[in-house]
C-alpha cells in the first residue's frame, strides 16, 4: 500500500482509539478539511503538522514513518481482539504464545499499545508463572505511565488494569488492599463525563462484591452485586449476570437466608445454563441441593 496512504490509516486509528473526532484532532493545528484528506491517503502532512498530530495522539512522531514500513494497524487491532478473548476463556497459555510474538513488533513500543503489552503480560506472569511480585510490578508500572491522561480510552484503559490489580489481591487473600484498588477504580471511573463502558463497571462491580464478602461486610457487598446487576438488566445484557445473582445467593446463604439465596442460587443457574458455563452449572447445582437438604 502508498506510503502516505498508510500514515493517513495510522492517523484515523490512533484518533478513533483516542475517541476524537476529526475537528477535535485538527484544532489548533490544522482544518478539518485537512485532516480528512490526509486520513483518506490524498495528500502527506508537513513534518511540523506530523509532529503537533502526534503530540495530540499521543506517540512520538517516528512511529507514523516506522509504521509506514512495518505493519499495519489492522493487525494490531486483531492481536488485541484475539488477547482478550483469551482472558475471558482463562487461557492465559494462549496470551503468552500471542503475546511472545509481539515484543519486536514497533506497534507495541507505542504508549497505549506497550500499556497493553505490559498488563496482560503481568497476568501471564501470575497464572502461568505464579509470580505474583513481577506481575504487581509490571501492573503498576503500566499503571504509572506517562502518558495522555486525556484521551477516553487510555482512561477505560487505565482503570480496566486497576481491575485486574484488585483482582490479583483478592486471588492471595489481601482483600482490604483488593478493596482499596476497587473504590480508586470506581472513583476514576465517576470522573468520566464520557460514554461510560458498562462491561467494565460490572466487572467493578462483581470484583468489589466478592473483596467485601471475603471481610464478611456482606450489605455493601449486596449492594455491589445488585448494582451489577441492574447494569446488566438495563443494558439487556448477561455479561457476568449469572456470577452476580451467584454472589449474591452466597452472601444470603452465609446470612441463612435460605429463601432468597435459593432464589438467586437459581437465578444463576439459569443464566449459566443460557450462557453454556458448564463448570458453573454443577457448582451452584450442589449449592441448591444442600439447601433443599437443610
Amino acid at each position: 500500500m502508498d506510503k502516505i496512504k498508510l500514515i493517513g490509516e495510522q492517523i484515523k486509528y490512533l484518533r478513533k482509539q483516542a475517541g476524537l473526532t476529526q475537528s477535535q484532532l485538527a484544532e489548533g493545528i490544522i482544518t478539518q478539511a485537512q485532516i480528512s484528506n490526509i486520513e483518506k491517503g490524498n495528500v502527506l502532512p508537513l513534518c511540523t503538522t506530523l509532529y503537533e498530530l502526534a503530540n495530540k495522539l499521543g506517540v512520538n512522531v517516528n512511529y507514523f514513518y516506522e509504521q509506514a514500513y512495518n505493519i499495519r494497524f489492522d493487525y494490531m487491532t486483531e492481536v488485541k481482539k484475539q488477547v482478550r478473548k483469551a482472558i475471558r476463556e482463562r487461557d492465559y497459555l494462549k496470551v503468552e504464545i500471542i503475546l511472545k510474538d509481539e515484543f519486536d513488533n514497533p506497534l507495541f513500543k507505542v504508549d497505549q499499545n506497550r500499556q497493553f503489552l505490559l498488563w496482560h503480560w503481568a497476568l501471564i506472569e501470575y497464572y502461568n508463572k505464579r509470580n505474583f511480585s513481577e506481575a504487581i510490578r509490571l501492573l503498576r508500572e503500566s499503571i504509572d505511565m506517562d502518558i495522555n491522561p486525556n484521551i477516553f480510552n487510555l482512561k477505560v484503559q487505565r482503570i480496566a488494569i486497576l481491575n485486574s490489580l484488585a483482582i490479583l489481591y483478592n486471588e492471595e487473600k489481601d482483600y482490604l488492599e483488593s478493596i482499596n484498588i476497587y473504590n480508586k477504580a470506581f472513583k476514576e471511573l465517576n470522573l468520566l463525563i464520557e460514554l461510560r463502558n458498562f462491561q467494565l463497571e460490572v466487572r467493578l462491580c462483581y470484583g468489589i462484591s466478592k473483596s467485601l464478602s471475603k471481610i464478611e461486610e456482606i450489605e455493601q457487598s449486596n449492594y455491589y452485586s445488585k448494582r451489577g446487576i441492574e447494569i446488566c438488566i438495563n443494558n439487556e445484557s448477561l455479561y457476568l449476570l449469572g456470577e452476580l445473582y451467584y454472589q449474591l445467593g452466597q452472601n444470603y446463604d452465609v446470612e441463612n437466608q435460605k429463601d432468597l439465596a435459593k432464589f438467586n442460587y437459581k437465578k444463576a443457574e439459569k443464566i449459566f445454563e443460557l450462557t453454556h458455563k458448564e463448570e458453573y452449572i454443577s457448582v451452584v447445582k450442589k449449592k441448591i441441593m444442600k439447601l433443599q437438604l437443610d
